[in-house]
C-alpha cells in the first residue's frame, strides 16, 4: 500500500510544513478504552505551539485530520497503521 505508515505512541509525524516555520503534526496518543483511540494534531512555529487531543471510535475505517483523509489499518493500544488516500 502506497502511503502507509505506522505510529507508536507518542510518536510524532509531520503532515504540513511552511517556509515560514511553521508545522502542523500528528501523534499516536494511545487508547484511552478499548473502543476509543486518540490521535494529537500538534500546530507549532518555533517555540511556540499548541494541540487539540481527538478521540474516534475503535471501529471507525477513516479519520480526517487538516482536510485529509487517513484510512484505519490497524489500531492496537501501542501503535496505530494509516494510509494516506490519494
Amino acid at each position: 500500500m502506497n502511503g502507509t505508515f505506522n505510529l507508536a505512541i507518542g510518536e510524532r509525524k509531520t503532515i504540513k510544513s511552511s517556509l515560514f516555520g511553521t508545522s502542523q503534526d500528528m501523534m499516536y496518543c494511545g487508547m484511552s478504552s478499548e473502543s476509543t483511540f486518540s490521535i494529537g494534531l500538534l500546530f507549532s512555529k518555533g517555540y511556540q505551539g499548541h494541540a487539540l487531543n481527538f478521540y474516534f471510535p475503535r471501529k471507525s475505517s477513516y479519520i480526517i485530520l487538516d482536510k485529509r483523509k487517513y484510512y484505519i489499518v490497524d489500531v492496537k493500544p501501542e501503535s496505530i497503521t494509516l494510509q494516506l488516500s490519494e
